[in-house]
C-alpha cells in the first residue's frame, strides 16, 4: 500500500483528530486512554476484561512513546504542529521502540476485532473499525476489499498491518514486517568544539567521515568550516558559540531536527559563553538527544544510529 504525496498530510492530520477525543488541539495521555476506551467499548463483548485491559496497557504505552518522538517542548502534551512535524521527519518510523509499541498495539487491535477468535476478520469485524476509530469508512484504503488483499474474505494480522499507516502515524508500513528501524533515515548531527579540542573533533571526523556523510551535518564557527574544507563533509554553517551558534543548534532540538550532538568541549578551561554551553546541554537532555563529549562515546552513538 502507498501513500501519496497528496494525501499525506491529510490522513496525518485526521488522526491526530480522532486521537484528540476532547477537540482542544492538543494530545495528553488521558486523550489515548480515552480512545482506549472507546475502542474497546465498541470492539469488545461487555465483559471481556481481557481485550479491554489489553488496549487500555498498549496505548498508555504507545503514549509514551508518541510523547517521547513529537514533544518537542517537552510541555507533556502534543499540539497538532508538533504531531505533523514529527511524523514529517520521519520521528516515529524511524524509531524502534515506536514500532515495537505499534506492533503491540495492533496485535490489541486484531483481537478486539476477531471477536469469535478464529484467528481471521471477516468482513463484519473488520467494519467495526471505522465507528471505533473514528476514521473515515470513505478512504478506499481502508476498505475491507482493499485490505483483503488475497481476496480470501478475511483480514489476516499481516493485512492488517499493510493498512497501519492509516491507523498510526506512520509514512511507511513496510517497517513493520521488517527488522526494526529503517537505517537510510538521514539524522541531524550537531558537530561542536572548543579551541583546544577542535583537532581532536577533525580528527575524529576523519576517521568517521564515511558514517557521517549520509546525515545532515551542523556545525558551529569555524568548526563547521574547518570540517567542510578538510574533510569535504557537507556541513551547514552556523554562528560561532559565543556569537549565538549554541543558541541556533538548541533552537534545532527543540524543532526535532538534532538527533545527536558531538560537543568537544574543554573540562579544564573557563568560557566566557559557559551559560550558553549549559543551556544547550539542559536542552539536549530533555528533548532525550544523544549526547557525545569525547570520541570514544561519538564512536558508540554514531554506530547506534
Amino acid at each position: 500500500m502507498s501513500v501519496t504525496a497528496e494525501d499525506w498530510l491529510p490522513r496525518i492530520a485526521a488522526l491526530f483528530r480522532a486521537y484528540d477525543l476532547d477537540g482542544d488541539g492538543q494530545l495528553g495521555r488521558e486523550d489515548l486512554i480515552a480512545y482506549a476506551g472507546r475502542l474497546a467499548e465498541q470492539l469488545t463483548e461487555p465483559g471481556d476484561t481481557r481485550r479491554r485491559a489489553a488496549l487500555y496497557d498498549v496505548y498508555a504505552e504507545l503514549w509514551t512513546q508518541l510523547q517521547a518522538a513529537a514533544d518537542t517542548d517537552r510541555g507533556g502534551r502534543i499540539s497538532e504542529q508538533e504531531f505533523v512535524a514529527a511524523a514529517a521527519r520521519d520521528a516515529f518510523d524511524g524509531d524502534a521502540s515506536f514500532r515495537a509499541s505499534t506492533l503491540r498495539a495492533l496485535d490489541a487491535l486484531a483481537d478486539a476485532l476477531d471477536r469469535d477468535g478464529d484467528g481471521r476478520i471477516d468482513r463484519e469485524e473488520y467494519e467495526r473499525i471505522f465507528g471505533a476509530t473514528g476514521l473515515s469508512g470513505a478512504t478506499d484504503a481502508l476498505a475491507f476489499d482493499s485490505v483483503d488483499a488475497d481476496g480470501d474474505g478475511s483480514v489476516s494480522r499481516e493485512e492488517l498491518r499493510a493498512a497501519a499507516v492509516y491507523l498510526f502515524p506512520l509514512a511507511d508500513p513496510s517497517w513493520l514486517s521488517g527488522g526494526g528501524a529503517r537505517p537510510d533515515r538521514p539524522r541531524g548531527i550537531a558537530l561542536v568544539a572548543h579551541d583546544s579540542r577542535k583537532a581532536d573533533l577533525l580528527a575524529w571526523t576523519e576517521r568517521r567521515a564515511a558514517d557521517l556523510k549520509p546525515h545532515r551535518l551542523y556545525g558551529t564557527g569555524t568548526t563547521g568550516t574547518l570540517i567542510n574544507r578538510l574533510i569535504g563533509l557537507d556541513v551547514t554553517p552556523l554562528r560561532s558559540g559565543p556569537l549565538g551558534g549554541d543558541q541556533q543548534i538548541g533552537a534545532l532540538v527543540t524543532q526535532g531536527e538534532i538527533d545527536m550532538l558531538v560537543f568537544f568541549f574543554d573540562p579544564l578551561a573557563s568560557h566566557p559563553h559557559g551559560d550558553d554551553v549549559r543551556a544547550l546541554i539542559r536542552l539536549v537532555a530533555l528533548a532525550d538527544v544523544r549526547l557525545a563529549l569525547n570520541a570514544a562515546s561519538a564512536d558508540a552513538m554514531i554506530e547506534s544510529l
